[in-house]
Parts: structure tokens; sequence; C-alpha cells
């Protein structure tokens, strides 16, 4: 076995911070409650108030569960529970109207199963619907992580449990102590993590610069959703991850203030050799307790993770193993983006333009061609249910795609407004271009050999999705090439240009790169005339914009102080008109194995079994983030037990034979609402990716 890798961290620059660090920050500080992302002084304190109202909620409720249960008076009277709060909330970076995500550890006596959900008077779910102020109250019991979500006084609260093994729970209980974690259940250990992943994380920062990281990491968060990269179920980041990523920062500048650490941010990890892992604190390789954490000399899954970011608490997961080749390489195009717009401005008058950083990513401007993603279910509960779940399957399609095309997911569901009598339904967005080595031979003709067949991903995804064990009729999905032009107008937001002046402009990039060709001779010059009409007379297709694309470096590690010492060329942001032109046939017809691979009940099967057992965060929410969650998961839906009833469906081999016979093939305009028969239809012609020679 390899030996154990230390992870040392070596302050780059214990300098204090000048004056013009300090002038920028408030800039920076300023900026951000322009945003609207702090809440006001009301607000902060109904949050105290409700979560004092939870705190003595489950004191009386542990005492109540030892009273039923008959234990001697003393001992009830000692019984004790306590809140602990983690997330963005125990940070101190949630803004208006952000929940709280919040933990009830209890003694051992006092069960997730029979006390904390249920309806009996002395179980806490009962007390929770006959405390006043409580709406929306919904039980999620079998979920890889058990959580009571509900909202009291109108601030929404997720609920998880752990029972530790432990008679009395002190009121000064470290949950960061390893010890707390001691012959707890699985459920509980990852509820723990929670805080225990938080709370280091402060600890890692330190007093003296907390301020600055709340401020600096609010930021980031806000850049990063502007930007199209906040999303761990997407492949992107979330919550937990940009956290770590910018405590790591204030390791290596201890003294550094808010913009002192934005700005380094940019500069480090855009030069950060990936694979190489971010480690806060240095991993347990003893592993005490014999939990399963990250270690690639033992996991090969742990091996094949492209942008580690371990969580710094015992037991250690890689908090990003959702990140695909295309998310990394967007994610590190927009480091460079950062870094060059910040040097650009220090460089000309030492003064940040926060505005222009933070500017809004124009994602439906930047591709000639999309896929659209389109959920759709028969009621309110249902569609709850399966657009988390067909949210979830999004990065299995760009994984599947990206082995052919470029591929940019957008993160974010869009609502079709007036979508007609079947209104719950949201769309999802991909945009697609011309890989950078689509070069290469194919089986395809000369004229058509950069043509990419997307049938085989498209199928694989939606057999994947349709094969979910708690699908009902009523949910659908359907994936539609769009072209840029076409894209319906509410996609567009306020001061963005819509689809015929973004055409327009593609087509003007389009031109202005034919004149930059290089010289040639007429001889050559009539031969590639020639060769070029007669493969758009076959394939009706149009040059593409050839401006190349920046690639990720993938070498030897770079440590910190290397990152941050490399130069940087200046960042080009990409033409509107930089991917080529693509033509997809109608979807239609019923999801089939691709040509080789094992057959559709077993491929089906197998794909669901797989996707069921990863971890991902769509149900929990920001929740799964902070616990660490790693491949074991399995995902349930969040309206599988609502007040302490669950639903239950007839089998999914029934289900999947009654799917499966529906072969009838309707064509379904795009923005309209379409039917299981489009769904569970097969694709009549080839899915057809065309790019120009």
């Amino acid at each position: 076995m390899p030996p154990v890798k230390e992870y040392k961290i070596e302050s780059i620059s214990e300098a204090p911070p000048t004056s013009l660090d300090i002038k920028q920050t408030a800039e920076l500080k300023q900026f951000l409650e322009e945003q609207g992302l702090y809440e006001s002084v009301a607000e902060s304190s109904l949050r105290e108030e409700v979560l004092g109202t939870l705190d003595n909620l489950v004191k009386d409720w542990v005492k109540k569960v030892g009273r039923a249960a008959e234990l001697a008076d003393s001992f009830v009277s000692d019984s004790n529970a306590k809140i602990f709060t983690f997330g963005s909330y125990r940070l101190g970076v949630h803004g208006p109207g952000a929940d709280i995500d919040t933990l009830c550890v209890g003694p051992r006596h006092v069960s997730r199963e029979t006390e904390f959900f249920g309806l009996e008077p002395h179980c806490l779910q009962a007390m929770l619907l006959e405390l006043p102020g409580v709406t929306q109250l919904q039980a999620v019991k079998d979920s890889y992580v058990p959580v009571i979500k509900f909202q009291l006084h109108g601030i929404s609260i997720d609920l998880l449990y752990a029972q530790l093994q432990l008679p009395i729970v002190p009121e000064d209980l470290d949950v960061r102590a390893q010890s707390t974690l001691r012959n707890c259940d699985e459920q509980s250990v990852r509820a723990l993590n929670g805080c225990r992943v938080t709370d280091t994380i402060l600890a890692e920062v330190g007093a003296s610069q907390i301020s600055d990281f709340r401020i600096a990491l609010k930021a980031m968060k806000l850049w990063a959703e502007r930007r199209g990269v906040y999303s761990n179920v997407t492949g992107f980041l979330g919550g937990v991850n940009w956290a770590i990523l910018v405590a790591y920062i204030c390791r290596l500048y201890p003294r550094g203030v808010a913009s002192t650490i934005m700005l380094r941010f940019f500069k480090i990890y855009c030069n950060w050799r990936w694979p190489t892992p971010i480690v806060l604190q240095q991993i347990d390789h003893q592993n005490p307790m014999g939990m399963k954490q990250w270690d690639p000399r033992l996991d090969y899954r742990d091996q094949s993770h492209l942008m580690p970011i371990i969580t710094p608490a015992y037991p250690c997961m890689n908090s990003s193993y959702n990140v695909s080749d295309s998310t990394l390489k967007i994610m590190m195009d927009e480091f460079m983006r950062g870094v060059a717009i910040c040097d650009d401005f220090l460089s000309r008058s030492g003064k940040v333009s926060w505005a222009r950083l933070f500017e809004e990513d124009s994602f439906f401007q930047q591709f000639k061609n999309y896929l659209q993603i389109e959920v759709v279910a028969a009621d309110e509960q249902q569609f709850r249910a399966w657009e988390g779940w067909v949210h979830s399957r999004l990065r299995q399609l760009v994984r599947r795609l990206e082995t052919s095309v470029g591929v940019r997911p957008w993160p974010k569901p869009i609502k079709s407004p007036g979508h007609g009598p079947q209104s719950y339904s949201t769309l999802y967005y991909m945009g697609l271009k011309k890989r950078s080595t689509q070069m290469t031979a194919t089986t395809l003709s000369r004229a058509s050999n950069n043509s990419v067949n997307l049938n085989g991903p498209v199928n694989e995804f939606r057999h994947l999705v349709m094969s979910w064990d708690d699908w009902q009729e009523g949910m659908d999905v359907v994936v539609r090439h769009m072209k840029q032009k076409d894209l319906p107008p509410f996609v567009f937001t306020d001061g963005q240009e819509g689809p015929t002046a973004s055409a327009a402009a593609s087509e003007a990039s389009t031109a202005a790169d034919a004149l930059e060709q290089t010289a040639e001779t007429p001889v050559e010059g009539q031969k590639r005339k020639r060769a070029e009409d007669q493969a758009a007379a076959l394939v009706g297709i149009k040059k593409p914009n050839t401006t190349p694309e920046p690639e990720v470096v993938r070498g030897p590690s770079a440590s910190p102080r290397q990152a941050e010492s490399m130069d940087h060329d200046a960042y080009s942001a990409a033409p509107s008109g930089m991917c080529a032109e693509l033509h997809v046939d109608t979807l239609g017809g019923a999801p089939q194995a691709p040509s080789g691979s094992r057959s559709t009940s077993e491929n089906g099967q197998a794909d669901v079994r797989a996707a069921e057992a990863e971890a991902d965060m769509t149900e929990a929410g920001d929740v799964g983030e902070w616990l660490g969650m790693d491949s074991t998961r399995k995902v349930v839906s969040n309206a599988a037990s609502v007040n302490g009833h669950n639903e239950t469906d007839a089998s999914q081999q029934h289900r999947l034979s009654e799917k499966t016979s529906s072969t009838q093939s309707t064509e379904t305009p795009a923005g309209a609402p379409s039917t299981n028969a489009t769904l569970f239809a097969k694709q009549k012609k080839p899915m057809v990716v065309r790019f120009n020679s």
C-alpha cells in the first residue's frame, strides 16, 4: 500500500492588511448589502426566538418520552436534549428567507423511529404539529438523511436527529469530540457530521478572521450563483464546498481581509493542479472507529474524483465527488475570468469593480445549440418528488454527453409562464458545442465525419429517470434540441438580448472569423471551397467559429505558493457563435439499450441501482452537502412520507412492464406539456449532431 500522504498548509503571507485592502473590503461589503444579502434585525431576532422555542420543545419532549416509558422520576427530570445549528446559518452567511439547518441531539433511550417520528402524543413529530406557528410540516423518514421539514413563524427549519449512546445529554456537549460518534448508528453519525464539519471550519479560520471570512464567503456564494456554478447536484460546487475553499485561503493568508481573500481565491484556484485535494485538517488514517472515509489508496472510486474537497471532520469525505470533466473545466474558466478582471482593475487604478466581477453569466447567448429538458408531473406533490429526482440525475446526462460533445449545464431551473392546464413543470437547459478533440476519425463518411449521434446518451438518461422506484402515472420528462434563435423569450433576464439580436451577433461573429482564415493559394482555395460546398449540400451546415478554447492544465501538483505566483494570460470571453451547428430530429419512441450493451432491462436496473446508491443533495438540499454524503446514499422521494403517512407504489417491475409497453410516439411542441407516450417511446430517427469540417 502507498504511504500515507500528509497535506500540510503553510501560510503564504502573514502581512497585515493595507489601507487599500481595508477600503476594498468596505466597498465589497457595501456591494453585498446593496444586493440584499443581509437580513433585517427583526428577522435575525425572530430566528433566535424560533430556535429558543425549538430547544425548549425538545427538552420537554425527552421528558415526555421518559414518562411514557415509566422511567424513574429522578431520571426523567435529568433527561435532556439539545438543539445545534449547522450550514450557512451556523457559519453566519445566510441571507433573508434562508432556512435553518438544525440538529436535535438526544439520549440513547429516545429512538428516531418511534419517538422522533410518529403521531403518538409523546412523539416529537406530533408535538410539532400541535405547536402554535408550525405550518407545512413534512416528515421524510426513509431518506439517507431522515428529516422533519416545517416552518415555525415563517422560518423554514430542517430538523435532523442524532441518538447518542449516552443516558443523559450534557448541556455543554461538544459535538466536535470524536467520542460523540461512539456506537452511534450511521444516520446519527451523518447528522452529527453536519455540525462537526461546520464547527471545524470555523475553528480552522480562527476568531480574528471570522468577520472577513463571512464577507468573503457571502461574496463567493453570490459570485458562484450568478456565474452559474453553484450547484453540487449538477456537478458544480455547493455551500460546504465553497466554505472549505474560502477557509483554505484564510489559512494561506491568516491576516487577510475579505477583499484579499477574494482576490487570492481566484489566483490560487485557477492554477491549482487538480486532483490534488483541498485538505483543511489532516486525515486521520488510523481510523479509530473503523468508519469509511476518503482514501484513494484503498478505494478506486476515490481515485477517480476530479476535484477533491475534503470535509475536515472525521470521518473525512470528498464533498465534491459530483464534479465532472465538463463542470471542472467550466469552473476553471470562471476562476481565470475572476483573475483577469481583478488584475485588470488593480493594475489600472487600484480599484476593483465588484459589479463587473459579479455580472450574471450570459448562458443563453453563448451557444448556438441547446438541449431543453422538460420535467412534468400531474400535481404539486408528485411534481416535488419527480423534479427532485430528475434534477439529481442531470449530471448523469452531462457525463454521457461529454464523451461526444462539449456540454455546459445550466443549474438553475426555469419555470415556463402560462404553461397551460398542466402547470406543474419546469425546464432545464444545457449548452452544446463542438469538442476540441472532435476532429478525430469516425466511422462516418468524410462528408459527415464530425457528426455525433446522441441517441445513446439521451436514451440512457431517459431510461434511467423513468425506471425510478417511485415513478407514477403523470410523471414525464422530454429532451429537445433547440436552436439559440428559437429559445423562448422568458429565459432571457432583464438587460440581456433576446434570441433575434443574439443570433445576429452570432452570425456576425462567424462571418468575422471567416475573414481571418489563413491565406492559401488559388488552387487550394478552389479545392477547399468545392469540398465545403459538397459537405454543406449533404448536411446543411454553416462554417463554425474557430476560436480556440482554453484548456485545463493537468499535471504535477503545484503548491499554493507556486499557484499564487504563476503568471496568468488575459482572459478572453468566448464569442456567442463559438459552438457548431446542431441538427436533431424530433424525439419519440421508448428507450432502448445501445447496440452491444447489456439488455434494456439489465442495463436499466443496474443504472437505477447505481443512481439510487449515489450521494446527491437534491432531497436533502443544503443539509446533504454538510453531512459529507458519499456513494452509499439512497435517494428517496420528498413526498414519500408526509405527516407520518407513507405512500407505496406498485412494484418497480410492474411499472417497468407498463412503461415499456407504451410505444405510441407523439410529437410535443417545445414549451407544451408532454405525455407519457413521448416519454416511453423510442427515437424513430437518429439524434445527430453535425459539426462543420
